[in-house]
């Protein structure tokens, strides 16, 4: 076979096409094409073509019968392809050609398992130990097995045969001492890991164990010394800080529990187990609180304070302003504050994608740009509106997923932190514009706008239809995780169709009356006319762009609204 290794990649992957199409030809081979399907199956695997691997090792299986090394290698490959059905049918293909094969048996096992024949899977593995009884894997394996079914007994002598014949074995001791647990065989279980334990010390998990054992027999101080040992051995270990906890709680040591509780939240803020297990606590300390009465003094007791009524729409609407406002500045200070240019980011997009436009395009139209005198200004007028929406749309994508911390908070809610990216990313537009603006000013270009009406508006439009999408988009993200990666797509072809870089007069009628229909053609197309009073384009149509913003912004926003039982869950 033609070593392919030294090949560029298109070269290889040629070699591997004119080699597939000759395996798959009419006649479908014979047994002496088994090994070179062999050969081309383990070389695509390797290349990441798993499914055309596959296909030669199928053909390959069904070629050669009665060849072993055919066998062994199909087997080899079904496992790592997750094909365990046809991976038991070569196992059981070798083991019919040698019954004496231990390693076959257990590998059959392992694949019966995993496709749920558990029954034969425990047959299989039985015989495996039989025939191996020295390999510790192979119990551990059946043991594994006999539990999923069930027969805990037997487990537990199969391991005990396994310890006596090698006492040294602590992963064996540690399993042992478990199953003992399982049967309630506390003492059993307890001298099992106490010898884990004598020959390596150095294990936190073994430790942690044994003080579960111990507790569970109710010797607290032993089980709590198992426990600091642990602690002292992996510190930042969510599970010793539990067991600290509940071994706290259980000898009435509220205040250590408590302790333990902040400290096991500290540590994993993120996990639910642990974050139940400090919810148990505090639940058990209200209770005791609420159910031990101690007068301090004698007094006159104050009278109830009245009920303070319910917010009105007004205050309402003003916490909720106060929380978007506090998002916007904390949205700032993450997205420009760590760098030393700040804001300077945000303008140096526009600048160097006008400046590209403008160096390309001059070029090839001869220096003159298809509307005014400045291939500047034209370039302008068209990136401005596109990248209000893109980046508006684009930035809310991840509000959610992004602030799942807040969103903890009561007072904030999804649509807060989806909005204030939003406002975000449209004060920055309007400022980068007008920074640009400026800056083409000082530098000699007529640059203000004929109607600055007109520009404003269709900005404002455009920035009210990016926050639609932005609000369907940041509920897409939560509940499809792959649309990040569709989105990005979209908004590149829309740089294509939105007559960024041209004027829809220029191409065909037939391609014009297509690009029409897109809303952000207008919107480029009603700012730049603001720009070039002699520029008003029959097909400009602003309240088609106006009807679809506000559509597309309440239906973004009715989504999250409908939604936010599911974007408010734990991401």
């Amino acid at each position: 076979m033609i070593d392919t290794e030294s090949f560029s990649p298109a070269l290889r992957a040629g070699a591997f096409d004119a080699c597939l199409d000759y395996l798959r030809r009419e006649d479908g081979g014979g047994p002496d094409d088994a090994p070179l399907n062999c050969r081309a199956a383990e070389a695509l695997f390797h290349c990441g073509r798993r499914d055309e691997a596959l296909e030669c090792g199928r053909r390959a299986f069904a070629l050669a019968v009665q060849d072993r090394d055919t066998a062994q290698f199909c087997a080899w490959l079904f496992s790592n392809c997750s094909c365990h059905r046809e991976a038991v049918a070569a196992y059981e293909r070798l083991i019919a050609q040698s019954p004496d094969w231990a390693e076959g048996y257990r590998h059959a096992s392992g694949s019966l398992a995993a496709i749920g024949e558990i029954d034969r899977a425990i047959a299989l593995g039985l015989h495996a130990v039989e025939l191996m009884p020295d390999d510790n894997d192979t119990a551990v394996h059946a043991a594994e097995l006999l539990l999923r079914r069930g027969r805990i007994e037997d487990a537990a002598g199969l391991l005990r045969t396994a310890v006596w014949r090698d006492p040294g074995d602590t992963r064996m001791l540690r399993v042992l001492s478990a199953v003992e647990m399982m049967l309630d065989r506390l003492d059993a279980a307890l001298i099992a890991i106490d010898h884990a334990l004598a020959i390596t010390p150095g294990i936190a998990e073994y430790h942690l164990h044994r003080g579960h054992l111990l507790h569970r027999l109710g010797d607290i101080a032993a089980a709590g010394e198992a426990f600091d040992r642990a602690a002292a051995l992996e510190p930042d270990s969510p599970g010793v800080k539990r067991a600290q906890m509940t071994l706290y709680l259980d000898s009435g040591r509220m205040t250590e529990a408590t302790a333990a509780g902040g400290a096991l939240l500290h540590a994993c803020p993120e996990d639910q187990t642990a974050a139940e297990a400090v919810l148990h606590l505090l639940n058990r300390r209200l209770e005791t609180i609420d159910g031990d009465y101690v007068v301090v003094a004698d007094r006159t007791l104050r009278p109830p304070r009245p009920l303070r009524p319910l917010p009105g729409f007004g205050e309402r609407l003003r916490n909720q302003c106060r929380v978007i406002h506090a998002l916007i500045i904390r949205e700032t200070r993450t997205r420009f504050g760590d760098s030393k240019l700040g804001y300077g980011w945000a303008l140096l997009e526009p600048i160097l994608h006008i400046t590209l436009l403008s160096a390309v395009f001059s070029l090839l139209m001869q220096g003159r740009p298809p509307i005014g005198a400045h291939f500047f200004i034209f370039y302008f007028t068209g990136l401005i509106p596109y990248l209000m929406f893109v980046h508006t749309s684009s930035a809310m994508s991840h509000a959610i997923t992004s602030n799942g911390a807040l969103l903890r908070l009561p007072l904030v809610t999804t649509f807060d932190v989806i909005a204030a990216r939003g406002l975000l990313e449209t004060i920055t537009g309007v400022i980068v514009a007008v920074m640009l603006l400026v800056g083409f000013g000082m530098a000699g270009l007529a640059a203000t706008p004929d109607d600055l009406w007109a520009p404003s508006t269709a900005l404002l439009a455009t920035a009210m239809f990016g926050c639609g999408f932005g609000f369907i988009n940041a509920v897409l993200t939560v509940l499809y995780r792959s649309w990040d990666k569709i989105w990005p797509q979209i908004t590149r072809a829309l740089y294509f169709f939105s007559g960024i870089f041209y004027v829809p007069g220029m191409m065909p009628d037939w391609a014009r009356d297509t690009l029409v229909w897109n809303p952000l053609l207008h919107a480029i197309d009603w700012f730049r006319a603001g720009f070039y009073a002699a520029y008003q384009p029959h097909w400009l149509d602003r309240s088609y762009l106006v009807m679809l913003a506000i559509l597309v912004l309440l239906g973004g926003i009715a989504l999250e609204r409908g939604l936010r039982s599911r974007l408010s869950e734990p991401l």
